[in-house]
C-alpha cells in the first residue's frame, strides 16, 4: 500500500477494476502493509466521502454504500469487494510467507525507502512469487536498473518475468 494514500484504497480500486472487468471469474487480490493498524483499518473499507472524487461513477453505483444516518458523509466499499482482498501483514525485509504464484504484482513506492543490496534482496523474493510472463509494477520514482537482471523492462516502472 501506498503510504500517501487512504489504508486500503489501492487495493480496493485494483479489486473495483478486477470485478469490472472479471466479474465472477475467479480472482482475489492480496495488500500488505508491515503495521497492524493500517491493516485493520484497511479492512473496514469506511472511507470519508471525499475520498470518492477520484473513484469512477460506474465504480461508485456497483461496488460502494453510501452512508446513511450516523454514517452520512462516508461510503463503504462492498462487501462482495471487500471479500475478494485479503489483508496481510509481510515484513518485505524478512522471508515472505507462502503464496501461490501471482499474474500481477505491484510494490509501489516501497523500494524508495531501501539502499541497492536491500532492494535487490527485497525484489528476489518478490520475483519468486510471481508467474512465468507476470508482470511486477513499481512507483514512477523507482527503478530495477542495477538491481535485477531477471525481469525484462516493459515500459518505465513495468517488468515482466520471463
Amino acid at each position: 500500500m501506498e503510504r500517501g494514500k487512504l489504508l486500503g484504497q489501492e487495493p480496493y480500486s485494483i479489486a473495483m477494476t478486477l470485478a469490472d472487468c472479471l466479474g465472477d471469474k475467479p480472482w482475489e487480490v492480496a495488500a500488505s502493509d508491515i503495521s497492524t493498524r493500517v491493516l485493520e483499518k484497511a479492512r473496514g473499507g469506511h472511507y470519508p466521502m471525499e475520498q470518492a472524487k477520484d473513484i469512477p461513477q460506474r465504480y461508485l453505483s456497483s461496488y460502494c454504500l453510501k452512508g446513511v444516518g450516523s454514517q452520512v458523509g462516508t461510503f463503504l466499499i462492498e462487501r462482495s469487494v471487500r471479500s475478494r482482498v485479503n489483508f496481510m501483514q509481510i515484513n518485505l525485509n524478512q522471508k515472505l510467507p507462502k503464496q501461490s504464484e501471482f499474474d500481477l504484482i505491484f510494490l509501489r513506492n516501497v523500494m524508495i525507502y531501501f539502499d541497492t543490496e536491500t532492494k535487490r534482496q527485497v525484489v528476489r523474493r518478490i520475483i519468486e512469487l510471481l508467474k512465468p510472463g507476470g508482470h511486477l509494477l513499481i512507483g514512477h520514482s523507482e527503478s530495477l536498473n542495477g538491481v535485477v537482471d531477471e525481469l525484462h523492462s516493459v515500459m518505465p516502472s513495468i517488468y515482466r518475468k520471463p
